[in-house]
């Protein structure tokens, strides 16, 4: 996850970069990788996508490198690119398929709570894990854009209150109430598919 020492790093990466060295973002790609990767597949949900849209969200900060403002910093502007990405994606694959929240059986929803607190990358977890990550997205699917997002920003990759207020451009007091309001509205999806089955 990004830490305030990263800035400085990454400002020597992005002037490296503006002055044609190749390896320089290819530094970056691969500090910021894994992060972006977990993030699309939380928000996506669908593991054979998560290679592509990876590599359009760094081919995007490839060709914006030039109008990003290095007195910002870094992350907080890559993620938002990449967050912007996935509501592109997750459109054109609700497009495709539609989930239906009926899906979710009574097991699958008491490991909801656990599935939120889970920290082991996605990429990287044992059969049962990625199962479970499966009906999170379920679940997940069923809120709205902003609402997933701030689940997936604070809940799921553990971003703080004070980088969330960077990334949705608020203050950190409405990143809390954002956060606040989309587990709320997951708890009221949970118990509505409960009581029908």
């Amino acid at each position: 996850m990004w830490k305030e020492a990263d800035s400085e790093e990454d400002r020597l990466l992005i002037t490296e970069c503006r002055n044609g060295d190749e390896r320089a973002f290819e530094k970056l790609v691969s500090k910021y990788r894994q992060t972006i990767m977990n993030l699309i597949y939380h928000y996506v949900g669908s593991r054979n996508d998560v290679e592509d849209i990876a590599q359009k969200i760094f081919s995007k900060i490839y060709f914006s490198i030039p109008k990003y403002d290095d007195r910002r910093p870094f992350f907080p502007w890559l993620y938002r690119i990449a967050i912007n990405q996935c509501y592109d994606e997750l459109r054109r694959i609700r497009r495709r398929r539609v989930h239906s929240f009926s899906e979710l059986s009574i097991e699958d929803a008491a490991y909801i709570e656990k599935l939120i607190s889970q920290d082991k990358p996605p990429l990287e977890a044992e059969e049962t894990e990625r199962e479970m990550y499966s009906i999170l997205q379920k679940v997940l699917s069923q809120l709205p854009e902003q609402q997933k997002m701030s689940i997936v920003l604070r809940d799921i990759e553990g971003v703080s209150y004070g980088k969330m207020a960077e990334i949705l451009n608020c203050t950190e007091q409405v990143a809390r109430l954002k956060v606040f309001r989309a587990r709320v509205r997951l708890k009221a999806l949970v118990e509505k598919a409960l009581r029908k089955r």
